[in-house]
């Protein structure tokens, strides 16, 4: 193997072809590898990216996820109701699928992406069957086994084509060697490369290093990998059949058994491959027989907006939503995000700021930003609080009262240099979030990245959440 070709191509996908990608991997990953992170922050990380939000809100009322048909309106509720590690795992998948498929719809990348989904599904159904502690992450590390061939083919479709085309003619080894030549190292090679230089998951990284004994979790993966790919030859051929045969003795059922428990899991593939948006890759995994058509809408279809418009019904279920945790005594943190989401999906805002305010009233910091340079307005919104002479943070402070700062003398006088020159707009609104009559908070918001106007009835509504998350405060904090 050429470490030096290897590590090239490595940087070159960090670097160039999918920073997004890990930017977005790694920022999820930093929090959850930490061993105090909290659901706030992983809700937090998430509800930076509208589109992964969109879509795991999805997810989290699939029927794949939530059998119990629990509505889920926010981020904030998916992370309870499913689990900080699962939500973790969904947005790993997600941030991986959405960056490999984005543009690309050759033939060989969805076959590839079917074969990855088929062979999650048949590990996790394994897992499951093994009573396995955790068949999600099962699930995660199946769904990234392939990820190194994934990635090199979504990036050099003409020579992973000629690759990929040849994997039904030849042995592995002879695959594994074609490789070689023509890359100067596996597949998998670079899997396990970016495995470390994207910090994926521990078991994969076990599983593509040592994985002999047969009661090892691994097996589930390489089991439903083997499956998923020997059915690619179809479901009568010699290579299914040795596969069936080996999965039969690690299952410890007769073949026949075996046989049926496989082919159910072939219709449970299509269902979650189409639900984590990949529909054209569902198509190419081997059926038992015709799969009833997609009629879903595609996910790219359902937001036409590039900015977030009023929705009066997903105001009223988030505040529902708040209303229904509080009985499961949330922590402070959760239900301020989950406010500070139903101000900005619901409300339709650019931008949405939590800010907390220190003990001796003299700063107020950004804790948490949703919406347009969210990760520069967390990082720079910090504003010194003046008691000694009439500003906008004084007055709240005094008032405990909610402000609308338009582009007028009135406004204006009240918001100093400091805050004109970092918010760089003048008009936005403010509301306090008070405890026992005394401002702990705020909540911030505006549009002036699409430099929409703001109107009465936004503002309303604004004031309205802000109120609910003081009440939520106080009731929290009698109990």
């Amino acid at each position: 193997m050429s470490e030096t070709k290897l590590q090239q191509w490595v940087n070159h996908l960090s670097q160039r072809e999918l920073p997004i990608f890990k930017y977005s991997l790694i920022a999820i990953t930093e929090i959850t590898a930490r061993e105090n992170s909290s659901n706030q922050e992983l809700s937090s990380a998430i509800l930076k990216d509208v589109n992964l939000t969109a879509r795991i809100l999805r997810l989290s009322n699939s029927y794949i996820y939530n059998p119990s048909h629990t509505r889920v309106n926010t981020i904030t509720h998916a992370v309870m109701l499913l689990g900080f590690n699962l939500v973790r795992d969904i947005s790993i998948s997600l941030a991986i699928i959405d960056t490999l498929l984005k543009g690309n719809k050759e033939t060989h990348i969805m076959k590839l992406m079917a074969r990855t989904f088929h062979a999650a599904v048949q590990a996790r159904a394994i897992a499951e069957a093994l009573n396995d502690e955790s068949p999600e992450e099962i699930f995660i590390a199946a769904l990234l086994y392939n990820i190194g061939e994934l990635t090199f083919c979504c990036v050099d479709s003409q020579s992973s084509e000629k690759l990929i085309n040849s994997r039904l003619i030849t042995t592995d080894e002879r695959y594994e060697h074609m490789q070689k030549e023509m890359l100067g190292f596996t597949f998998k090679d670079l899997t396990e490369k970016l495995t470390q230089d994207w910090q994926l998951s521990d078991l994969l990284h076990d599983t593509l290093h040592n994985c002999k004994k047969p009661d090892n979790r691994c097996q589930h993966i390489l089991h439903g990998n083997a499956i998923a790919a020997a059915a690619e030859h179809g479901w009568q051929s010699p290579e299914t059949d040795k596969e069936l045969a080996a999965l039969a003795k690690h299952l410890k059922k007769d073949l026949k058994e075996t046989t049926q428990f496989v082919h159910d899991n072939v219709e449970t593939a299509v269902d979650v491959a189409r639900e984590f948006g990949a529909r054209a890759a569902a198509e190419f995994i081997p059926s038992m027989h015709t799969s009833q058509p997609d009629n879903s809408i595609p996910p790219e279809l359902e937001e036409k907006n590039q900015y977030l418009v009023p929705d009066h019904m997903l105001q009223l279920s988030i505040l529902r939503e708040l209303s229904g945790i509080l009985s499961k005594k949330p922590a402070l943190n959760t239900v301020l995000t989950m406010v500070l989401e139903g101000i900005y999906r619901g409300i339709g805002m650019d931008r949405a700021v939590l800010m907390f305010i220190n003990p001796s009233k003299t700063e107020a910091r950004a804790k948490i930003a949703l919406g347009i340079e969210s990760h520069k307005i967390q990082n720079d919104f910090v504003f010194n609080i003046e008691m000694d002479k009439p500003n906008l943070l004084q007055q709240i402070l005094i008032y405990n009262r909610s402000y609308w700062i338009k582009d007028d003398h009135e406004g204006q006088q009240l918001v100093s240099k400091q805050m004109k020159k970092m918010l760089n707009t003048e008009t936005f609104f403010i509301a306090p979030i008070t405890v026992e009559n005394q401002t702990v908070g705020l909540f911030y918001a505006d549009r002036q990245p699409s430099s929409r106007l703001l109107d009465d009835e936004s503002f309303e509504s604004f004031k309205h959440f802000a109120q609910e998350a003081s009440i939520a405060l106080k009731f929290i904090k009698q109990k």
